[in-house]
This record gives C-alpha cells, structure tokens and sequence, in this order.
C-alpha cells in the first residue's frame, strides 16, 4: 500500500533546518519508505496512540496516516530523548 501525499508540519520544516545535513539527508531518504509502506513504522500508545513512529538512528519521525485521502502527515522530527514529551 503505498500513499500519494506527504504533508510536513510547519513546525518540522524549522526542525529539518537546524538539523545537520548527514541527519537531515536520511530523515528525507526516509521518507520515500514511509510513502511505500506507511505501516512500516511502530504504532504508537497513550496520548499517541493515533500516530507511529519511524526509526533513523537517534532520531524518530512521528507522523499519521489516513488511507481513505491517501495522505501522511508528519507531526514531529526530533532527537529520540525528547521526541514523546
């Protein structure tokens, strides 16, 4: 199952700059994986329990997805000690 959007929060595009390029480089190669398989990341719990996870080294992208308008939404790039708070 593969989705046809990709939306980026206005807050991730801020984070995605102050990240350094190697790190930036691979979260973006990421997201070509999540476009192919959206449930390739982990479902989340709690207060979360609507989004997943996606693993890049010390770094996780959280975001949604919704099948029926074939769109991912990606909430929040962050370093994986602060990323849940």
């Amino acid at each position: 199952m593969s989705v046809k959007n990709l939306q980026l929060a206005q807050s991730v595009d801020k984070d995605l700059s102050k990240l350094p390029t190697r790190i930036r480089t691979k979260i973006i190669s990421s997201f070509d994986r999540i476009i192919q398989n959206p449930v390739s990341g982990i479902k989340l719990h709690g207060e979360l329990k609507n989004y997943y996870k996606f693993r890049v080294g010390d770094y996780r992208i959280i975001y949604s997805f919704d099948v029926k308008a074939s769109l991912i939404q990606i909430v929040k790039i962050e370093h994986r000690q602060g990323v849940y708070k």
